[in-house]
């Protein structure tokens, strides 16, 4: 059988480091060659494995066999990839603290570690910290381990609260 090539053109539009890894967002969320099962990238980040040499960079996959039956699982040190439902317009992804920020044109998320040591493959954490997106990447400014932005209605401030809880 001949299956479908499933390619996103024009690649990733934002790339950012965090917990010793290569993150790649901004996906259009067209498909050449693909099928109505075919996914639509615009609303995925890709996450390297663990960076311990250059190679590490691009490999955002598992690097077991997942066809092995005896050692199928993901590792904490692979590479993968999240898909947020919600977003679409992945214009920027900003290291903050312990934190990625994930910013589009709906809305600001925040990726983190599921745990007390930190993010990795098989233990993370998305959570939508408003539904106010940014209009435009060059917005965007880092500040003291928060963010701001302008919006399509105001200037908004992505920090933690007194709780420890992010908010805008």
């Amino acid at each position: 059988t001949s299956l479908p090539e499933d390619k996103t053109p024009g690649g990733p539009t934002c790339i950012s480091e965090f917990a010793g890894r290569v993150f790649y967002g901004g996906f259009s969320g067209e498909v050449t060659d693909g099928d109505k099962r075919s996914p639509r990238m615009s609303s995925y980040i890709l996450f390297s494995q663990l960076v311990k040499n250059t190679a590490d960079i691009s490999a955002c996959y598992q690097d077991g066999d997942p066809t092995n039956k005896e050692a199928p699982d993901v590792i904490a040190t692979d590479g993968g990839f999240i898909r947020i439902n919600e977003a679409y317009g992945i214009l920027a992804l900003k290291n903050v603290g312990t934190s990625l920020l994930v910013c589009a044109k709906n809305g600001v998320w925040r990726v983190y570690g599921g745990s007390e040591y930190g993010f990795d493959a098989t233990n993370y954490v998305v959570e939508r910290i408003t539904d106010h997106g940014i209009s435009s990447v060059d917005s965007l400014v880092v500040v003291d381990n928060t963010i701001m932005f302008w919006g399509q209605d105001g200037i908004y401030h992505v920090h933690t609260g007194q709780n420890g809880g992010w908010l805008a």
